[in-house]
């Protein structure tokens, strides 16, 4: 009798369980939907806002009417937003959502929450590559003196050294395995890719100097449509290879031991997360110069709002969540039209980033205490 009893509480509790489990996941399908809803629309109106915005204040409605391909009432309205701040805005889009994807796989692969390309010294070896082709060459200004092979030539260094660090990073990092050294080994990195640079300043020619101060602020303000095309093709790519490797990174987050049990190959991942992280800080870098805390934010907001680490939602929301912050900070930094002169991109990013940064070691002490 008491066993009957038993069955049937436990049958009247499963049939009770199943619709709160199954309220509570679409609550929690419809939450993520409605915070990616509002993300996608915070994007679009960054980038519509900081089209309008400038020395010519343009009227949103014209804004509109230019970029749905519908007549413009004005040449000159027209002019301004496709050729001189659509590319900018574009580019800024790409950087930060390449910079913050690129951020969260290498926490990720480092199990380090404060690795990201430029802490990591991944963006210090850029600039170092970028800088060795753009103080020996003739061109003077961003990139403006220097023809397609040059500007590949710029680029394809700026991955190069992008890489170097990474992969010294990564050897560290499994020789070691202790996150706190691995971070400090970044920063010493980044450090000795300054003083090589800083080193090349002092021997080169003082009107070659202009390009570089501009490439190590940071900005998006110089893009141009046919830089754009190498910009747009690398990192969609690149972005579209991290969808692919969601499910993988997913695994390493319980370690490599435990990844390679479910069938996952992890050389392979670590091979193509890398590479991809190389590619994406070089391409940016090399056309948008050093964009720091990016990649080290975007990815602990996603978190935070999406309260989960799968990858799945993680790395599109940190794409999302990265576009939105470098063009917020660009109309901070001068995109607005309010002011002569503009900040450098770095500094206005700064005031995202390290917040965050305190916020993820002040929470972990936190729960290290706590436990």
């Amino acid at each position: 009798m008491s066993s009957r009893g038993t069955d049937v509480e436990d049958a009247v509790d499963s049939e009770v369980a199943a619709p709160a489990r199954g309220t509570g996941t679409r609550r929690r399908v419809g939450y993520v939907a409605g915070l990616f809803g509002l993300l996608l629309l915070l994007l679009l109106g960054a980038v519509v806002v900081l089209v309008a915005q400038g020395s010519i204040a343009i009227p949103i409605g014209e804004v509109l009417r230019v970029l749905t391909g519908q007549d413009a009432q004005s040449q000159l309205s027209r002019t301004i937003v496709l050729d001189a701040r659509l590319p900018k805005v574009v580019a800024g889009l790409l950087a930060g959502a390449a910079l913050a994807v690129g951020g969260a796989q290498m926490q990720t692969l480092f199990r380090n929450p404060l690795a990201d390309p430029f802490v990591l010294g991944v963006s210090s070896g850029a600039i170092l590559g970028a800088s060795i082709v753009i103080l020996g060459t003739s061109g003077v200004g961003w990139l403006s003196g220097l023809g397609l092979v040059s500007q590949l030539g710029v680029t394809g260094a700026a991955v190069a050294g992008a890489a170097g660090v990474l992969l010294i990073a990564l050897g560290i990092a499994r020789r070691v395995g202790d996150p706190v050294v691995v971070l400090v080994v970044g920063v010493m990195l980044g450090y000795l890719a300054g003083a090589v640079v800083d080193m090349l300043v002092y021997y080169t020619d003082p009107d070659r100097l202009q390009a570089l101060a501009t490439f190590t602020r940071g900005s998006v303000r110089n893009v141009t449509w046919n830089e754009l095309q190498v910009i747009a093709v690398s990192c969609a790519v690149v972005l579209v290879l991290s969808v692919f490797l969601a499910q993988p990174l997913n695994a390493l987050l319980l370690g490599d031991r435990y990844a390679g049990s479910l069938g996952v190959n992890v050389r392979r991942v670590h091979f193509l997360s890398l590479a991809s992280v190389a590619v994406l800080s070089g391409i940016t870098t090399a056309y948008c110069g050093a964009i720091a805390f990016v990649g080290l934010a975007a990815p602990h907001l996603a978190r935070g709002l999406l309260r989960t680490a799968d990858h799945r939602v993680v790395l599109p929301a940190s794409a999302l969540i990265g576009a939105v912050i470098v063009l917020v900070a660009e109309y901070v930094a001068g995109g607005n039209g309010l002011t002569k002169t503009s900040l450098p991109l770095n500094s206005v990013t700064a005031f995202v980033g390290a917040p965050v940064i305190l916020w993820v070691l002040l929470s972990g002490r936190a729960r290290r205490q706590a436990g």
